[in-house]
């Protein structure tokens, strides 16, 4: 079983193993069913994808999984159309640049070190830390879109 973006199943169980964390039928068929996609879901478009496969998760228990992959950095949650899309690279311990077309909803993941920022160096003046896990969202118009 392979996911989009190469996350494999192995990959998962390996991760969550290094976490101390269980990987449990419900949370891989969430990640599972995530991974099919390109554009970000919402937990309500992941609920109806996964009940019509025949199992019947609630809202609260796919907001619960969908928040156990995030604190994870396996997940990213847009913020500003309240969707998730799957981390193109979880294992990277940076901030995550995630490029968010407004018209299409494509979403570009890139890095802050990529793209020459140091977060890092900043945060540091002020005698802060920064979360790994944190991702920050940039509005844009794709070149598909333009």
């Amino acid at each position: 079983m392979v996911f989009m973006k190469n996350i494999s199943l192995s990959f998962l169980v390996s991760y969550c193993l290094k976490q101390n964390k269980s990987l449990t039928p419900t949370r891989l068929i969430v990640i599972e069913t995530l991974g099919k996609y390109k554009k970000p879901k919402s937990a309500y478009d992941l609920q109806k994808k996964i009940n019509a496969l025949g199992n019947k998760l609630n809202i609260s228990t796919i907001y619960r999984v969908i928040d156990f992959w995030e604190n994870l950095g396996l997940i990213h949650k847009i913020k500003s159309i309240n969707k998730f899309i799957l981390c193109m690279q979880p294992s990277d311990k940076h901030i995550h640049m995630l490029s968010l077309c407004n018209k299409c909803e494509n979403v570009f993941e890139s890095c802050s070190k990529a793209m020459g920022l140091n977060f890092e160096k900043s945060v540091s003046h002020n005698n802060m830390s920064i979360d790994f896990n944190s991702s920050i969202e940039i509005s844009v118009v794709c070149r598909a879109c333009k």
